[in-house]
């Protein structure tokens, strides 16, 4: 074997150059190899850290609350009558609540809608019976969202205890009776003091809901009897933000008329509901209108002595708006205060009379208040006006196992 020296004077033999060689080649491999992974695995974590560090694109910014006009409520009330009896919901938009302003301005202009349309019909068919029904119809719920509209917006301008009325929402009671008096003055009939009974029983979406009322000298008395399914809205058990429905009604009728010799009875169809304005917005929350729409037929027979007098038939068309709120405070669940009209023509009150060629068309106008002192205990104040005059009071008594939400089981 050759053996030589390097520069530095130490021998090297052949075998020995030849691995430093190899050993070199393999250095330089692996070192260019282990660049090349480190530049790999350093490069993949750079777009993964900066995928996962990067700042995630700002949500999408919500657009900011309408800026009121005025966040005194005296003078919001103020706008809601000029212009606000002409301009529904002014009241709403000087508060900020541009949104619940539009919902009544709409809820006005379909009222003026209707109400035009039907006052119209009515004057131009002097009140033609073939038109009269829709009409009429028209005109009541034309009238009755014009004032929900306007009162709405007052309400919501000045109430500020909206809280309070989710904590009072309650499910209708199982059970519910009444007893109480009515005084009637009415020119035409000789009767005055009626006792009034009436008993609700639920179970499950039904409802029955026997009632009458007696005249003290037991010469008038009048008998009804209501059976109810609940298409939409709240059972006795079941607990829910708004105490709306949509009740299809079924109801019959049977007055006796003694010392006037003659009686009638009659059926009922009729759609019943009740719309909370809370939907409009926060603001109104405790304040609904009630809308019923309907048709009745009747008969009346005749007991004339010595003579026989035919029966008579005849229909009616059943319509109703009230506008109300739920009372809180002091006032158990299920206290509100309302007002309305009912244009029904066959009970005591009857239709309002007015001078010229639509008189007779329109029903009567009342009020009422529900006032529960305790959830089982309260009383019931009533006064309509009409061609007679009824008035009077009934104390209430209903089931009151139904708890209100977050109370007391």
């Amino acid at each position: 074997m050759r053996i030589s020296r390097t520069r530095e004077g130490k021998p090297e033999t052949a075998l020995g150059s030849c691995v430093v060689r190899r050993v070199s080649v393999a250095c330089v491999r692996v070192v260019a190899a282990l660049v090349l992974l480190s530049v790999a695995i350093q490069s993949t974590p750079v777009h993964a850290v900066e995928a996962a560090t990067s700042p995630a694109l700002p949500p999408k910014a919500a657009s900011p609350p309408d800026e009121p006009l005025t966040r005194d409520r005296r003078v919001a009330a103020g706008l809601v009558l000029v212009p606000g009896v002409a301009v529904h919901g002014s009241g709403h938009y000087a508060l900020g609540q541009q949104k619940t302003a539009l919902a009544l301005l709409i809820t006005e202009g379909i009222g003026l809608a209707l109400l035009i349309g039907g006052v119209s019909t009515v004057l131009a068919s002097g009140n033609s019976r073939h038109l009269a029904g829709p009409a009429v119809a028209a005109t009541v719920f034309g009238s009755g969202l014009v004032l929900a509209s306007f009162g709405a917006d007052l309400y919501g301008t000045l109430a500020t205890d909206g809280d309070a009325v989710d904590r009072l929402r309650r499910p209708p009671p199982r059970l519910e009776s009444e007893f109480g008096y009515r005084y009637v003055a009415d020119p035409h009939f000789d009767y005055g003091h009626f006792v009034v009974e009436s008993l609700t029983l639920r179970r499950g979406y039904f409802r029955l809901t026997p009632s009458a009322w007696f005249a003290s000298d037991a010469s008038n008395v009048r008998y009804r009897v209501e059976g109810a399914y609940r298409l939409l809205g709240l059972a006795p058990g079941e607990l829910g933000k708004r105490a709306e429905h949509l009740d299809v009604v079924l109801g019959g009728m049977h007055h006796r008329y003694l010392p006037e010799r003659f009686q009638r009875s009659g059926l009922e169809l009729s759609l019943d509901t009740r719309f909370d304005f809370s939907r409009f917005g926060d603001t109104l929350r405790g304040s609904f209108i009630d809308l019923a729409l309907g048709y009745a037929v009747a008969k009346v027979t005749y007991d004339v002595r010595g003579q026989r007098v035919p029966a008579d038939t005849d229909d009616l068309l059943l319509a109703r708006v009230g506008l109300g709120v739920a009372l809180r405070g002091r006032a158990a669940a299920g206290s509100e205060a309302r007002v309305y009209y009912d244009h029904r023509h066959d009970d005591y009150a009857a239709g309002f009379l007015t001078p010229g060629r639509v008189s007779g068309v329109f029903g009567k106008f009342g009020a009422d208040l529900r006032w529960f002192f305790t959830p089982s205990l309260g009383v019931l104040v009533d006064a309509q006006v009409g061609s007679a005059l009824v008035g009077g009071f009934s104390l209430l008594l209903r089931d009151g196992s139904s708890r209100t939400p977050g109370g007391s089981p």
